[in-house]
C-alpha cells in the first residue's frame, strides 16, 4: 500500500473515534459507567558500571462506557528514562472498544491500541511487572546492523494507531490487526522525530487446554523503515517480519511465563536476524511476600558491508527479585541483576530497588 492508503486508514480510525464519541455524548449522563486507576512508581540502582538514571512512572488508565458493549479507553503515561534521564509523555491508549459476549465472544478495538504482538507488552506497567527493571525486549535497541537505518528493537513497546478484531471462547482465541507501525519499531504518540506511518499486518491466537495454561503465537509483517529514512534507497521501504510464540502457566501460588521471537529486518543487501526472548517465574511466599526472576536472551546476526564479515552480537540478563506488599496498594521490590550487554565484554552487576503505588480510584 502506498502513502495515500496509509493516511486514509489513519484518517478513518481517527474519524471513527470522533464520530462515535460525538454521537454517544448526550447519553453519557444516563448510561455511562466510569473506571479509573493510577500507578506511580520510582526506582534506583547501585553498583552498575554502566550509567543508569533513576526512573519514575506516572500512569493513569480510564474507561467510559458510551453504550452497551462500547467503551472509550484512555491511558496517558509520563516517565523518566533510565539510560539518559529525560522525561517522556505519551498516550498508550486512546481507543474505542466494542465487545459482544456469546458462545463465541467478539471484540473490536480502533484507535491507539496496545500492540497485537507479544506477551511482554502486557507487563509494561510497574504493578504488572514482577521485577524492578522493564523488559529489555521492549526497551533495548538492537545493534546497528546497517549505517543509516533507524533504531529498532527485538519487539518495541508499541501502542500503534490501528484496528483489531478478536474472537474467543473458553478454549481458543484469534485476532487480526492492521496498524500504522512495525512491531519492531513502534511509533510514539508524541515526539518531534516520529517515523512515517507504515501499514503493517498482524495475526495471532492461542489455545487454553486447561485453566491456568495458555499457549499462543503471533505473526507480523510490514515496513519498519521508509525509503526516505535510510541511506541506501535502492531497496525502497525496508520490511520486517516477526514470528512469536508465548506460554503462560499459573498453578497454586506459582506463575511461569515467557516468549521467544524470530525476526528479520531487510538491509540494502540481505537481512539481519534478531532472535530472542525471556522466561520468568513468580512465587507467592506468603500474604505479603513474593519472589520473582527473569532471564533475557537476545541474538543479532548479520553480514556487514563492504567487508562481508559475519557479525553475531549477544545480550543476556538475569534479575532476581524479592517483593513485599506493605498494603494492597503499595509494593516494594529489591533486585539483584547481572547482564552482558551487546557492546561490552563484561558482566555488569547491580542492585535495584523500587516502590510502586497502584490504586483503583473508581
Amino acid at each position: 500500500m502506498g502513502p495515500s492508503h496509509t493516511h486514509r486508514i489513519a484518517g478513518l480510525a481517527a474519524g471513527l473515534l470522533v464520530s462515535c464519541a460525538t454521537v454517544a455524548t448526550p447519553a453519557w449522563a444516563q448510561t455511562s459507567r466510569f473506571a479509573l486507576d493510577a500507578v506511580v512508581a520510582v526506582d534506583g540502582d547501585a553498583g552498575s558500571q554502566v550509567t543508569r538514571k533513576p526512573t519514575a512512572w506516572f500512569d493513569v488508565f480510564g474507561a467510559v462506557r458510551l453504550a452497551e458493549g462500547l467503551n472509550l479507553r484512555v491511558r496517558p503515561v509520563v516517565f523518566r528514562r533510565s539510560f539518559d534521564g529525560t522525561w517522556q509523555t505519551q498516550v498508550y491508549e486512546l481507543a474505542l472498544r466494542y465487545e459482544r459476549p456469546g458462545s463465541i465472544g467478539w471484540r473490536f478495538d480502533a484507535g491507539q491500541i496496545i500492540s497485537p504482538v507479544g506477551l511482554s507488552i502486557l507487563e509494561n506497567r510497574p504493578n504488572r511487572n514482577p521485577i524492578v527493571s522493564q523488559h529489555s525486549t521492549l526497551y533495548l535497541p538492537v545493534p546497528r546492523f546497517e549505517t543509516g537505518t533507524p533504531a529498532n528493537f527485538l519487539l518495541a513497546a508499541s501502542y500503534p494507531l490501528g484496528a483489531q478484531i478478536t474472537a474467543s471462547t473458553e478454549r481458543w482465541d484469534l485476532r487480526t490487526a492492521i496498524t500504522d507501525s512495525s512491531a519492531v519499531r513502534g511509533r510514539p504518540f508524541f515526539g518531534d522525530n516520529k517515523p512515517p506511518r507504515m501499514v503493517n499486518l498482524m495475526l495471532g491466537g492461542g489455545i487454553t487446554p486447561r485453566i491456568g495454561l495458555r499457549l499462543g503465537a503471533s505473526l507480523a509483517r510490514g515496513p519498519y523503515a521508509a525509503a526516505r529514512e535510510v541511506r541506501d534507497v535502492s531497496r525502497g521501504d525496508r520490511l520486517a517480519s516477526v514470528r512469536q510464540v508465548e506460554a503462560e502457566w499459573s498453578f497454586g501460588y506459582t506463575r511461569i511465563a515467557g516468549e521467544w521471537l524470530w525476526t528479520s529486518r531487510e538491509m540494502a543487501t540481505g537481512a539481519a536476524r534478531v532472535n530472542g526472548g525471556w522466561i520468568e517465574a513468580t512465587q507467592t511466599l506468603g500474604p505479603r511476600w513474593f519472589a520473582a526472576g527473569r532471564y533475557d536472551d537476545q541474538r543479532t546476526k548479520w553480514t556487514s558491508r563492504p567487508d562481508l564479515a559475519s557479525r553475531n552480537e549477544l545480550y543476556r540478563r538475569l534479575e532476581t527479585t524479592a517483593g513485599y506488599r506493605a498494603t494492597p496498594e503499595l509494593t516494594m521490590r529489591l533486585s539483584y541483576m547481572t547482564r552482558k550487554g551487546y557492546v561490552v565484554g563484561f558482566w555488569d552487576d547491580q542492585v535495584l530497588a523500587s516502590v510502586v503505588f497502584a490504586k483503583k480510584i473508581k
